[in-house]
């Protein structure tokens, strides 16, 4: 904790230097600014305010504002402001500044760190020689006179900054404030020369979006990462998951809800062509996401263990699933059309005293996936024995049209191959003293789930209609062994995603070496792997090979 606090106090000495505040030429007298109206509380606001400004236009077309900044509206923490602007308006706020509380908790030394952020709200196309500026100041004549203002512009859609206000101590040695109040205009601009626009310019046009200003966080946030993977597709539907979230994580940061919060992350699906309005002037506003021209989204959606694999309709169903030290989310997207292009937009909740915050949000770097072309290969998962199957496998034709039929008939060949290996392990000395056990570093129970992850992947294979030199070419009833032939009896030909030879080595590290397990070698065998296995490859952007369990441990080739 000291080293934390250290770095942080390193930090804003740096914010310090940078500014270079002139305190003198900035402090104001809190009555000349605001008076004892009811402004002066901005937690007596309502949630949401709308205000534009009053302009007139001189006899030299000089543009004026007759609204000064003592008269605009007040903007409280954390609740953001809602608002849309015509060319030739403005809109102008007042933050009162909390001078008995600081940022995140930390009693700071030097500033006290306002965080300002915003989206644009539009789903659809704006001018692209026009930008949304944000001024903000501790000076009220921000309006007239901005040599002592900052100045930021949305940028796809989105804007962030840090607005840093000095700290004093009075007699007492009491920190406080240096500044009660941060002023902030906006309004739309030429990008080229910067400057406002004439009324009369882009009529019907309007810049939505929303404000908010707060001392704890950004409350809206762009994440540049995907965090989210595509696990598979079929011809109808897709399986996504989210990065691995730890629970420790929201025990360091205090928080009151947990990682298994199904609204904690929601996903939003558009077809591709729609998706590129966004990706041209919105792509890191989570505001205009939601706003957009979708398919589907998981929001409202509750998570369930009762996955329904044949739903045809367009949604999106919620899983989540938990691992030895981390939660994922999964969705279940349902109804799509074969052999199309769809783009999927992560975003996820962020906490506000301990809770999740029904505003704001972070957006993440999307995603894009494709449906395949026909109903060779059937998309299954959440099963019961096999934890960690998630993909396309083989349809069958004894199956078809029903995939929970065709998942438990792939599950029941894994069970019973697995039984004579559950005997054999309980014969194994598992719950001994340590040094009487067969291994000081692996237990029974490694062994049994490198055994599993083994079993499943070479018991039920990855299906895909796509070519590659990784890939084996299979004839529907030559299959990888006589199982599949007469329990599965795949509807068509197809090419199977080889298990990666990880899992091959992962039951020769963690099993005794009694059970005499092996596995192909590249030198002595090379045929022999090539035709059961293949190795992962992270360097591409396709999925060399199927693996199953701890991809930390993987050899890349």
């Amino acid at each position: 904790m000291f080293i934390i606090r250290l770095v942080l106090l390193i930090f804003l000495e740096l914010l310090h230097i940078t500014h270079g505040w002139n305190q003198d030429s900035k402090i104001q007298d809190d009555l000349t600014l605001i008076g004892d109206n009811e402004y002066h509380n901005p937690l007596m606001m309502p949630n949401f305010i709308k205000r534009q400004s009053r302009i007139e236009y001189d006899a030299d077309g000089s543009l004026h504002v007759l609204n000064s900044i003592i008269d605009s509206d007040n903007i409280a923490e954390w609740t953001p402001i809602s608002s849309n602007l015509s060319a030739g308006q403005r809109d102008l706020y007042v933050f009162t500044v909390n001078t008995d509380s600081f940022t995140s908790g930390f009693s700071p030394t030097y500033e006290i760190l306002i965080f300002i952020s915003g989206n644009i709200c539009n789903a659809n196309d704006l001018p692209t020689d026009v930008e949304l500026y944000v001024i903000y100041a501790f000076n009220d004549t921000v309006t007239d006179d901005q040599s002592n203002a900052y100045k930021v512009t949305f940028e796809d859609g989105y804007m962030e900054i840090v607005a840093v206000s000095p700290i004093q101590y009075d007699s007492g040695s009491n920190a406080t404030s240096l500044y009660s109040y941060l002023y902030v205009a906006i309004e739309p601009r030429n990008s080229t020369t910067g400057q406002p626009l004439d009324s009369s310019a882009y009529p019907g046009v309007k810049w939505e979006y929303h404000l908010s200003i707060s001392e704890n966080d950004l409350v809206y946030q762009w994440d540049y990462r995907t965090w989210m993977d595509v696990l598979d597709t079929d011809e109808d539907s897709a399986l996504l998951v989210t990065g691995a979230a730890s629970g420790a994580t929201a025990e360091y940061l205090l928080m009151n809800f947990t990682i298994d919060d199904t609204s904690l992350y929601d996903i939003y699906v558009y077809s591709y062509n729609d998706s590129l309005v966004i990706k041209e002037q919105f792509n890191k506003s989570i505001c205009a996401i939601k706003n957009g021209n979708y398919l589907v989204s998981s929001e409202g959606n509750v998570a369930s263990s009762d996955v329904q694999l044949d739903k045809k309709d367009l949604s999106i169903q919620k899983i989540i699933k938990n691992g030895p030290n981390s939660t994922n989310e999964y969705f279940y997207v349902t109804g799509l059309n074969k052999s199309t292009t769809y783009v999927a937009y992560l975003t996820k909740k962020i906490g506000k005293s301990g809770n999740l915050s029904d505003v704001g949000g972070i957006i993440f770097e999307h995603v894009k996936f494709q449906t395949k072309d026909d109903n060779t290969c059937s998309l299954i998962h959440s099963l019961d024995f096999c934890k960690d199957v998630a993909y396309s496998v083989p349809t069958s034709s004894l199956y078809l049209g029903n995939k929970t039929l065709m998942a438990q008939a792939y599950e029941n060949i894994s069970m019973s191959l697995y039984s004579n290996f559950s005997k054999a392990l309980q014969l194994i000395p598992c719950d001994t003293e340590s040094d009487a056990r067969y291994s000081p570093l692996r237990t029974c129970d490694d062994c049994d789930e490198s055994y599993r992850n083994w079993l499943c992947s070479v018991s039920i294979p990855r299906c895909t209609t796509g070519t590659s030199t990784y890939y084996m070419y299979r004839e529907k009833n030559k299959n990888r062994n006589t199982y599949i032939d007469e329990q599965i009896q795949p509807l068509k030909n197809y090419y199977e995603i080889l298990p990666c030879i990880d899992m091959c080595y992962g039951i020769v590290r963690d099993c005794p070496s009694s059970f005499g397990f092996s596995c192909p070698d590249i030198d002595s065998t090379p045929n022999l792997l090539f035709n059961s296995y293949n190795f992962y490859n992270g360097n591409e952007d396709f999925v060399s090979c199927n693996l199953m369990g701890n991809d930390t441990e993987t050899v890349n080739y």
